[in-house]
């Protein structure tokens, strides 16, 4: 078995604290990086960089984004008792205190409310089984 080519501690860390990483791209774009990097003498690394932070915040939108139509099509929200903003039921807590109220107060399916045979009486809980 070969053996591994001997590597001064230096560059071992150096390549710990600075991974490569590669990507594979149409002749056309590396044609663009390459003019990037002539026109602006800017190293491949320095132009990931700025165009992270021209991505990030696009993602970030994205994200919120998506957040706020999850919110809007499968959350459940109700007006504060005081100021009447829209709260969210988001957390383990709310979704905890819905569940033991609908527990209490009996709540259910229409259909299961309506069977024949069933008395509804305003106000009326009916017993914990």
């Amino acid at each position: 078995m070969p053996r591994k080519k001997h590597q001064p501690p230096a560059k071992i860390r150096y390549d710990s604290t600075h991974p490569i990483i590669s990507a594979r791209v149409d002749k056309e774009l590396k044609q663009q990086l390459d003019e990037i990097k002539r026109m602006s003498g800017k190293s491949l690394g320095d132009i990931l960089r700025e165009a992270l932070k021209v991505q990030t915040p696009s993602a970030k939108r994205a994200l919120t984004r998506g957040k706020n139509e999850g919110k809007s099509k499968y959350g459940i929200s109700y007006k504060c008792s005081e100021c009447k903003g829209t709260m969210w039921i988001d957390t383990p807590e709310y979704r905890g205190y819905v569940t033991e109220l609908i527990e209490k107060y009996g709540w259910g399916h229409l259909e299961c409310k309506l069977k024949p045979g069933k008395i509804l009486i305003r106000g009326y809980v009916p017993p914990a089984y």
